[in-house]
């Protein structure tokens, strides 16, 4: 098959969104199939009014339309299938836009371009990864929810916002997305791991890495050989954080993996994921993970079993979490160990298996 994905504005950095669309263009082409990704420029805004053409010149807007279109997608940060076609374009009409069997919408920006281009381009899908209100208004996402395009859900939580939005349920269907297990493996020993902590920093208000931050210093102050380590974007980096916080920014996939390895704990602090990628990547590199209840770790998250789960800016219930993970090294060892076997059944195989038979089903 010919299998089209259509992306906000190109940008060469790392986002949780851009990398599922990536593993499945990998696994597509690996499995056969052709897979286009387009960076479209200019993704309408669902039900709010168009800006109009005097606002910029004819000109100057066509010469902008134009260089966007001549830069050639590069992607450094990730490992892209040679095989798989990069497109720049500013509609869904253009040329450069394969006539394919089936087209994904992948934000609610895209959304409405999908629902609207030609029949040509393929069966119109939707791959949900958004979430209100930090990824979009309630209401304009709501909208595209319900457009007449068959949704993917990366995970049960999402799929039961949108059938809540009044999707009709024969539209809707969730299949989880999953961790490259060859890429992320235990490399060190779970058990005799040091006092050491890895989270996720960023500035986005639903990361809530402030409140993560808070309960580090809070267990700072019980385990005083407690260290932690830090990564995220460089844009968004902390303030000078203390000696035994190191923070390393954004770093690739394999300096992810050595410190996913030397730490014991994964802590997530987010009020809301669409299915929480880090998390579930330490989990396979057998960290014990403290996490909020943010919605899309359900799938692989249940509290006391494979991970210990707490009310989203449940600060003393967070922060009595890790602890807990701290002193008792006999329950920090099973909970690593119940969720690596957890996430071990999330597989990008089983994952793309089940995203070509939806497309069979409905193109």
């Amino acid at each position: 098959m010919k299998i089209t994905f259509v992306l906000p504005p190109y940008g060469d950095y790392p986002t949780g969104g851009h990398k599922v669309v990536y593993e499945y263009a990998n696994h597509l082409v690996r499995n056969g199939h052709a897979a286009t990704i387009v960076y479209l420029q200019e993704p309408l805004r669902p039900y709010s009014h168009r800006p109009p053409l005097a606002l910029r010149s004819w000109l100057d807007r066509h010469r902008a339309q134009l260089g966007y279109k001549l830069r050639t997608p590069k992607i450094t940060w990730y490992g892209l299938h040679r095989d798989i076609k990069l497109v720049r374009a500013t509609d869904l009409e253009a040329c450069r836009v394969p006539n394919a069997d089936a087209i994904f919408a992948t934000a609610w920006q895209t959304a409405l371009n999908v629902s609207e281009c030609p029949r040509e381009k393929g069966a119109k899908f939707y791959l949900v990864m958004d979430f209100a209100p930090w990824l979009g208004d309630k209401y304009e996402l709501e909208q595209t929810w319900r457009l007449p395009l068959k949704k993917i859900a990366i995970s049960d939580w999402l799929a039961e916002l949108v059938l809540q939005s009044g999707a009709p349920e024969e539209e809707v269907e969730a299949i989880p997305i999953a961790v490259d297990h060859d890429r992320f493996r235990i490399t060190n020993s779970i058990r005799g791991r040091a006092k050491r902590v890895i989270m996720l920093y960023s500035a986005v208000p639903y990361k809530r890495s402030q409140l993560g931050l808070s309960v580090l210093s809070k267990c700072k102050e019980a385990v005083p050989n407690l260290k932690a380590s830090l990564f995220g974007p460089l844009e968004q980096k902390p303030a000078p954080p203390p000696p035994w916080i190191e923070y390393y920014g954004s770093v690739s996939d394999g300096e992810l993996i050595k410190l996913y390895n030397s730490a014991s704990i994964y802590l997530c602090s987010s009020a809301a994921e669409g299915f929480a990628l880090p998390p579930a990547e330490a989990m396979a590199c057998g960290c014990a993970v403290a996490t909020t209840d943010c919605g899309g770790n359900r799938d692989y998250a249940e509290h006391a079993k494979t991970a210990l789960v707490s009310a989203p800016d449940d600060f003393a219930s967070l922060a009595n979490n890790v602890l807990r993970l701290l002193s008792d090294e006999e329950l920090r060892v099973k909970i690593a160990r119940a969720g690596r076997d957890r996430i071990a059944e999330f597989t990008w195989e089983e994952s793309t298996r089940r995203l070509i038979e939806s497309i069979n089903r409905h193109s």
